[in-house]
């Protein structure tokens, strides 16, 4: 979805800001509000996310031998350090001395200071989009749950490629992978969970259960004002709204290349896409699971052991996508 396609939006909510502008505020506020309680309202995709990075590093370690242990990390959008927590207990972790946190949020950015301060690694927080630190260089660059709220991808791959060392490793994770979205056997698998627990075809197939899901842990762990209501807040004091936004409104401004009601052009991230800019790089790792649309977690147990197995076979058309790619000299 570019940002083209927010204008109508923007008109019903009588802003005055352009296309870019607004989606960058929105995205600021929005994580501001959601810094507290992420790690809570997303506590089903920790495991699953540990699970991912393990698997993929893995993969990087029957690659190629890390000789260096003093490798430094740049961790994009990286919200409450969360990603880097579990990378670091995963077997790179040892080999990584160095690391910088990068968000435009400044609320998860304190966030992920408590956990960094327990690392015993040298640290560093800066607040600003990848701009900020074009002129670095890393040995290695984490993206998770990031790729889906960049509207203007290939400028920000271009970016990480400047920020990366020769030979270094480029790892991003937990994306909604675009091209099996309308493979016949994960539609099938789509439909073969539709009699559990309310879950529908429909539903599932566009994300809508578990953004319900969400929405009901947000009221259930706060007990008050949400972080959509609050964010309204702010948006409407500061005038860049004139008119509430509902949940799903927010959501389609925020994860900008995820379907919703208000966005039909795109549903995800296609590895077709990333390859074609990603051609100076070796791709060590593509790794996919959701294979019945939701996390593990969330699934029956039946269910779930299903997963299990399509991961352990490394099947490719499970919603979300995990890749790591190694730079050429």
């Amino acid at each position: 979805m570019s940002y083209e396609k927010l204008k109508p939006l923007i008109s019903k909510l009588g802003s005055t800001l352009s296309p870019k502008e607004f989606q960058e505020v929105v995205n600021i506020v929005f994580h501001n509000h959601e810094a507290k309680e992420y790690d809570e309202l997303h506590a089903d995709m920790r495991d699953n996310l540990f699970e991912q990075i393990n698997l993929v590093t893995l993969d990087l370690f029957d690659f190629t031998t890390v000789k260096s242990n003093k490798l430094k990390l740049l961790d994009v959008g990286c919200g409450t350090g969360l990603s880097t927590h579990l990378l670091l207990q995963s077997n790179i972790g040892k080999y990584i001395n160095e690391i910088v946190l990068l968000d435009t949020s400044q609320e998860m950015l304190k966030q992920a200071d408590k956990k960094a301060c327990l690392w015993k690694k040298d640290y560093n927080l800066i607040e600003g989009d990848i701009s900020k630190i074009q002129d670095d260089k890393f040995d290695v660059i984490l993206v998770c749950s990031v790729l889906h709220h960049i509207p203007d991808l290939k400028a920000f791959l271009g970016i990480i490629d400047s920020c990366l060392k020769p030979n270094g490793f480029l790892i991003h994770l937990q994306d909604p992978n675009n091209d099996f979205k309308k493979d016949p056997i994960y539609l099938n698998r789509l439909s073969s969970i539709q009699d559990f627990k309310g879950v529908n075809n429909k539903a599932t197939s566009n994300c809508k259960f578990t953004l319900k899901s969400m929405k009901k842990r947000i009221k259930r762990w706060i007990g008050r004002k949400d972080y959509i209501d609050m964010t309204n807040d702010e948006l409407l004091k500061r005038g860049v709204i004139k008119k509430r936004m509902n949940a799903d409104e927010i959501w389609s401004v925020t994860d900008i290349h995820i379907e919703s009601d208000l966005n039909q052009e795109t549903n995800g991230i296609s590895f077709d896409f990333l390859s074609k800019q990603l051609i100076n790089y070796k791709l060590i790792s593509r790794r996919t699971y959701g294979f019945f649309g939701i996390l593990k977690n969330e699934l029956p147990m039946k269910f779930r052991r299903l997963e299990e197995l399509y991961i352990n076979q490394g099947e490719l058309n499970g919603r979300n996508l995990a890749c790591v790619w190694k730079k050429n000299n």
